[in-house]
């Protein structure tokens, strides 16, 4: 499987809000495994593509959830016309071939799933294939990187200290009001006085976080909240031209 599909061609918009770039940077060129720690919505994964196209390396992402399996990330035997055919899973794929692998949301993983991270997390980078017979030494390129909502611990599902302790950790959250605003009104095209709106309303509910209300206002939800906004101020304009054309054109009668 080619790897090209996964190299990021287009510079992702990313606002830097301190010195993370600098602190990723650091950590690839040493290939250290990466945890991004934030809330949801902040931030972390478009992180993750602005790196990614910054070293020119292919990004192979997988979205983790409780179903996920250790043979969906490292490959499985399926059959095809000539037989039984070993695939690959996105792990493997990104070892053997020096990608960025990033497990996004990984403690909605199980824990028997995760744990087949950990040869690939320490002095070894290697990835045992047992179904297969094989040992893959990884790529001098790769790294692993995952994402976490400490905001998601609890008894039943939180990463095992063995996991955790395989990593080094850059902390995520929200940025101040001013950097914020300045997000939004990229990603949506909304005037400053709107966004800024938006961002007092989420930063309101973020104080309420522990109080009712499970989690804030996400800088994504800003984001999504704001692109309507601007969609229904450009089809309310429209509409607004429309008529006055129509008037022109065909001027109301007189009695």
């Amino acid at each position: 499987m080619s790897v090209e599909q996964y190299l990021i061609k287009v510079q992702p918009y990313y606002r830097s809000v301190g010195n993370e770039v600098e602190l990723y940077e650091a950590a690839y060129s040493a290939r250290m495994p990466v945890m991004l720690k934030g809330p949801t919505g902040c931030g972390k994964s478009r992180f993750v593509e602005y790196m990614a196209w910054k070293l020119k390396k292919p990004l192979i992402t997988v979205a983790c959830n409780e179903d996920m399996t250790a043979s969906d990330l490292v490959g499985r035997f399926l059959l095809d016309a000539s037989g039984t055919k070993w695939h690959d899973g996105p792990l493997t794929v990104a070892a053997r071939s020096g990608a960025i692998c990033y497990l996004d949301e990984i403690v909605e993983a199980r824990q028997d799933t995760t744990v087949v991270i950990h040869p690939l997390t320490d002095h070894r980078r290697q990835l045992p294939l047992e179904k297969k017979g094989e040992l893959v030494n990884a790529h001098a390129d790769f790294q692993l990187v995952i994402s976490y909502n400490p905001g998601y611990q609890s008894l039943m599902k939180d990463l095992k200290q063995s996991t955790k302790q395989r990593f080094g950790a850059i902390d995520f959250d929200y940025p101040n009001a001013d950097v914020e605003s300045e997000i939004v009104m990229h990603e949506t095209k909304v005037d400053k006085a709107t966004a800024d709106k938006l961002v007092q309303i989420a930063h309101r509910a973020r104080n309420l976080k522990g109080h009712g209300l499970d989690e804030g206002i996400s800088t994504r939800l800003l984001a999504y909240a704001g692109a309507l906004i601007a969609n229904t101020q450009t089809a309310t304009k429209q509409a607004t031209a429309n008529a006055e054309t129509t008037l022109m054109l065909n001027p109301p009668v007189g009695d």
